[in-house]
């Protein structure tokens, strides 16, 4: 009879366990809550990358640095999603870059701010924007790090009469280091 009992706790220990680290593992979270339930929600995914080698090197007061940024972006689906996602395929889509934070003593900007994506069911996409680091005259000169912090969003896919949610939009926010230098 112990055993039995010990044999439950034990279980329920490792199912609570399994769920805290579910969530620890969480590194993005989307916009909303999907008002998708059930077995074909589709969510969109964007990651932001660069070069590092474009950001290591001291940026000089007066000075603009171009980063080029990698932006991928897919369509997470569930179980039953492909089908819907199959029949969205070829939809366009707006992705939006903005500066969420940034050193008084700089300007940063993109170029496009503005991308269109399409929906593929099968493939990971990248688009690539150019990032403007302009590091302003009254600038620390004594190599301070820099911190950017760039948001990158995709809005709600809505069907028709805009009334149902198809693919439920993302944002992320994303760090991006430089230095200053002489």
């Amino acid at each position: 009879m112990k055993i039995k009992g010990a044999k439950n706790i034990f279980i329920v220990f490792l199912i609570i366990f399994a769920l805290l680290c579910n969530n620890s593992f969480v590194v993005a979270q989307p916009q909303k809550e999907s008002p998708i339930k059930g077995l074909t929600p589709l969510q969109f995914s964007i990651t932001v990358s660069w070069n590092g080698s474009q950001t290591s090197q001291p940026i000089s007061p007066g000075e603009t640095r171009d980063v080029i940024l990698d932006v991928t972006y897919t369509v997470n689906k569930g179980l039953f999603g492909g089908l819907l996602l199959h029949l969205l395929k070829g939809k366009s889509f707006s992705i939006q870059l903005s500066i969420e934070e940034k050193p008084d003593w700089c300007d940063a900007w993109f170029i496009p701010e503005t991308m269109t994506g399409v929906v593929n069911p099968k493939d990971v996409e990248i688009q690539n924007s150019s990032l403007f680091i302009h590091v302003n005259e009254d600038a620390p000169t004594n190599h301070t790090i820099g911190v950017l912090k760039i948001r990158c969003a995709i809005d709600d896919m809505k069907g028709p009469f805009k009334i149902l949610t198809l693919i439920q939009g993302f944002e992320q926010i994303f760090s991006l280091l430089f230095i200053t230098g002489p």
